[in-house]
């Protein structure tokens, strides 16, 4: 005689609620509890006919990554753990996952054509440089669509997406809170969305503590290491700038670039200029001084995204929402106070 769901839970100690959750392959539930529940429900004979084979993918989620420039969508620790998250997410929802590579250089009709040939029951886009005109190319698919890491006000679909204003306005506000009035800016000359929010939230502190937005301390600086590097130095020995007391910089890239610039032209960091990033990536743990910086959720912001679409893909009728994932101050030693 097979086992109900009931007695499964309790021989499992656990809630009845979780249980059916796992045997009707709901989201929400960890793969470690997943695992346990289907291991302990075939070895006491529990009935799977009526559900089906609970290890079979409910569906296919395809998620493609946009590269426009590659400057910022690149092999670096922050989407790494984005698509280790969306990839979590789509084994706790039971979706099988499939990953492509659009790139603005390349014929996009043919690469849209190529992606309209396959089969799968959700988009999920990684739009971090995604431009909006490019847009229509993935809406025209007329398939369950969430865009991660990117908003534009025309996007008619759901977006999961830093709050990059509340990060980048918490960072400023720190800067300012440690008794720096003359606070710079090391911003991206490469444009994408998130970076233009990023300045809204800098900016947004400025006016807030009563600063002047009128000053000599923004530096636009290539989102990379080497890059932010190169032209921070010609910006200190070239040009000769006048530096301010403190920076926030869009990315941690930039950050160590212009820190290790700072320090090659006899600044000392924090005592001369303090440093705050944006990511919270690894190496920040391993510069000298230990970079301060904001730190973001990058597995859950996949997870979310990926629930958001399972959701999507059931309830294609409701209206569009915009979530945003807050960040949260990672204090280390590159800030004088």
């Amino acid at each position: 005689m097979s086992i109900s769901a009931k007695e499964l839970a309790q021989k499992l100690n656990l809630s009845a609620a979780t249980v059916s959750m796992v045997l009707n392959r709901k989201p929400g539930i960890s793969e470690k509890t997943r695992n346990m529940v289907l291991s302990a429900a075939r070895e006491y004979g529990y009935d799977f006919s009526r559900k089906g084979d609970p290890d079979a993918p409910r569906g296919v989620i395809q998620l493609v990554i946009y590269k426009k420039h590659g400057a910022v969508v690149a092999d670096t620790h922050f989407f790494a753990q984005l698509t280790e998250g969306i990839d979590h997410g789509c084994k706790e929802a039971g979706f099988e996952l499939q990953i492509s590579y659009f790139y603005a250089n390349q014929d996009i009709d043919a690469q849209v054509r190529a992606l309209a040939d396959k089969t799968f029951h959700g988009l999920l886009l990684v739009g971090t440089e995604l431009e909006k005109e490019y847009f229509h190319y993935f809406s025209g698919l007329k398939m369950p669509l969430v865009v991660l890491d990117t908003y534009f006000e025309e996007l008619d679909c759901d977006s999961v997406l830093i709050n990059n204003v509340q990060g980048a306005y918490l960072a400023t506000n720190y800067l300012i809170d440690s008794g720096h009035e003359k606070v710079g800016y090391l911003r991206s000359s490469y444009p994408i969305g998130n970076f233009s929010e990023r300045a809204d939230g800098y900016y947004k502190a400025l006016r807030h503590h009563k600063l002047p937005t009128d000053h000599p301390y923004v530096h636009r600086l290539t989102p990379s290491i080497e890059g932010a590097y190169q032209d921070m130095l010609r910006l200190l020995k070239e040009e000769h700038i006048e530096t301010a007391q403190a920076y926030f910089a869009d990315n941690d890239l930039i950050a160590a670039g212009a820190m290790r610039a700072l320090k090659e032209c006899g600044f000392s960091i924090p005592d001369d200029v303090s440093l705050i990033g944006f990511d919270d990536m690894p190496m920040c743990d391993f510069l000298e001084p230990a970079l301060t910086t904001m730190e973001v959720p990058k597995q859950y912001l996949g997870r979310l995204a990926v629930e958001r679409l399972v959701h999507r893909i059931s309830r294609t009728a409701e209206a569009p929402i915009k979530i945003e994932v807050s960040t949260r101050l990672h204090e280390r030693m590159s800030v004088k106070r």
